[in-house]
């Protein structure tokens, strides 16, 4: 098969051999110095790294999915026996190839939680709702209720991932009641977690109630104002202060002289 950022894939999708490529582009586009260090910053935890850019990440799982596109059994094992290296690259680009893979709602959740107990970091957490949580979610509104329990769970990626998988219900193309509830039960994940002490959470309360202000305005304020209302902790008043950022210049002070009242 033709070259590009992976180089030669052999034509038999075997996927031992297809990781070991992976593997060669990975060190061929991975970057040293100053960037592997502020990656090593900015993802703690993260394993063995290589040090290459999203972008080249995405290209890299977009020349697998082609050579064997319509083999999807094939890519399913090349994706699985990419994520068992266990390092940032090899999880990251088997996640974007599981994203194209073609699946139901209910494949895709069972396989998000059957990964997400392998899950050190942030970056890998949020691409795995991205490619396989938060996108089931955005094809059935059901799994709703077990991101609730998640919320719950003594792992904060688990915790993590129940708040991150709700901001691809951008995605979805539901009936307005439908949406609404689904935002309404998004919100009430974000109050369980506002006084978390992880702040990978409380980063994650943040993003998530921004998307919510972004998909259904006059919900996400009224949801704010009453947060300001009820006396939040020292905790949850920072994480409130920083999501009212996306509110309009009038609600935020609104809000903020709410919040400083208390």
């Amino acid at each position: 098969m033709g070259e590009g950022y992976v180089g030669e894939l052999p034509q038999d999708p075997d996927p031992a051999h297809v990781v070991d490529a992976l593997t060669e582009a990975f060190r061929r586009h991975g970057e040293q110095g100053d960037y592997l260090e502020g990656m090593r910053m900015a993802v703690p935890g993260v394993g063995e790294l290589y040090g290459v850019r999203v972008p080249t990440l995405r290209a890299i799982a977009w020349e697998v999915v082609r050579a064997y596109r319509g083999a999807w059994d094939s890519l399913r094992s090349i994706a699985l026996a990419s994520w068992v290296r266990g390092g940032r690259e090899h999880q990251v680009v088997a996640l974007f190839v599981l994203e194209k893979v073609k699946m139901g709602p209910r494949e895709r959740w069972t396989l998000g939680v059957r990964l997400l107990p392998d899950v050190n970091n942030w970056e890998t957490c949020d691409q795995l709702c991205a490619a396989l949580l938060g996108e089931a979610l955005a094809r059935d509104p059901r799994f709703m209720d077990e991101l609730e329990r998640m919320a719950k769970d003594e792992s904060f990626w688990v915790r993590r991932a129940a708040l991150v998988a709700p901001i691809y219900l951008r995605r979805a193309k539901y009936a307005d009641d439908v949406a609404l509830q689904l935002d309404r039960r998004t919100l009430a994940i974000c109050a369980a977690l506002l006084d978390d002490g992880e702040k990978y959470i409380r980063k994650a309360v943040d993003w998530s109630i921004r998307e919510v202000i972004k998909r259904r305005y006059d919900l996400g304020k009224e949801w704010m104002l009453a947060q300001a209302a009820a006396e939040p902790s020292r905790t949850a008043r920072t994480t409130l202060k920083l999501a009212s950022k996306k509110l309009m210049e009038a609600d935020q002070a609104m809000f903020l002289q709410m919040l400083e009242s208390r």
